[in-house]
């Protein structure tokens, strides 16, 4: 995969699972009431797991800025 493939896919991807984890947090902290104590904890664990993703995604950007030879933040 080419550098500027990979930076695309990455911020792509940060973009989506933030977005899932705001949904996620608000349905678990905000709807609690309207959903099952199963439901609830399946949501929270859902947050812990989206942000996983959300930092291996970050990882796949350093590592494509790095190809691309750009100032990594």
């Amino acid at each position: 995969m080419t550098g500027q493939r990979l930076l695309r896919a990455a911020n792509t991807s940060m973009g989506v699972t933030f977005g899932l984890f705001c949904g996620a947090a608000f349905m678990a902290w905000g709807m609690e009431g309207a959903f099952t104590l199963l439901t609830t904890a399946l949501l929270h664990l859902s947050q812990i797991v989206l942000a996983g993703l959300f930092k291996l995604s970050y990882v796949f950007r350093l590592i494509a800025q790095n190809q691309l030879g750009q100032r990594l933040r």
